[in-house]
């Protein structure tokens, strides 16, 4: 290969293709560096680029987190008021229960027993105002079930 290299630089060349090649030359070497320069500023662009678009992506996405977190503490604050007004139903539906309750036992417990000596025999009872007064005690605890359901 080197011996092809000293044959063309000891060969004479003609004058036109001297002087071509005294232009071509610096002509080539021009070209070639703005391609390399041109290659250079393209590859730092693309870079420049990738990273620019990484740091959008990055942003965007920490932005999608933060409203996910709003979302999040919103939603968490309505189970938080809905668990305290269910908690309050509750409370004033055991309330209810129980006054119901009493009443009931108190009216069973207001009944006369028997008379005193003979176990067999029982005090007058007016068995139709109980059977009232106990349903009006379920029919009042349902309306009052019904208006709590309804407050939900």
């Amino acid at each position: 290969m080197g011996f092809l290299i000293s044959l063309a630089l000891s060969w004479k060349w003609p004058g036109w293709a001297a002087r071509l090649f005294g232009w071509a030359a610096p002509v080539l070497t021009a070209v070639a560096a703005a391609g390399a320069i041109v290659t250079l500023i393209y590859r730092q662009g693309e870079t420049i680029g990738k990273t620019k678009a990484a740091v959008q992506a990055e942003k965007a996405h920490a932005k999608t987190i933060e409203v996910a977190r709003a979302d999040e503490r919103q939603a968490q604050a309505t189970v938080d008021a809905i668990g305290k007004r269910v908690a309050a139903a509750d409370d004033k539906t055991d309330i209810l229960v129980r006054t119901k309750i009493r009443e009931m036992h108190n009216a069973l417990d207001a009944k006369p027993g028997p008379l005193a000596g003979d176990p067999r025999s029982a005090a007058p009872f007016d068995a139709d105002s109980m059977r009232d007064h106990l349903n009006a005690l379920v029919v009042d605890a349902n309306r009052s079930a019904d208006a709590a359901d309804a407050e939900r």
